[in-house]
C-alpha cells in the first residue's frame, strides 16, 4: 500500500452492484484506496466486482480478513 493513501471501508453485502461500482467510479481519487467487504461471498460477487472494477482500469486486489472477503480498490496518483 502507498504511504499518505487514504483508505475507506464499505460493507458490499447488501449494495447494489451496478450502484456501488458508478459511486467508485465517480468518488474514487487518485491515490485513494476503497476496501469493499464483500462478506461471505456466497453469490461470487467478489468475482464480478472484481473483474468490472479491472476492466475500468482500476487497481484492484482480492484479500481475506477476519473470515470475510473483501476487494481492494484503488486509483494510481496522478502523475504530474
Amino acid at each position: 500500500m502507498l504511504e499518505n493513501q487514504d483508505e475507506k471501508t464499505v460493507n458490499a453485502e447488501n449494495l447494489n452492484f451496478e450502484a456501488s461500482l458508478n459511486d467508485i467510479s465517480r468518488d474514487l481519487g487518485p491515490g485513494e484506496t476503497l476496501i469493499l467487504d464483500i462478506g461471505n461471498n456466497y453469490f461470487h460477487q467478489a468475482d464480478e466486482i472484481f473483474d468490472t472494477l479491472v476492466m475500468q482500469g482500476f487497481d484492484v486486489r482480492k484479500s481475506f480478513k477476519n473470515g470475510r472477503n473483501q476487494v481492494v480498490v484503488s486509483r494510481k496518483p496522478d502523475r504530474g
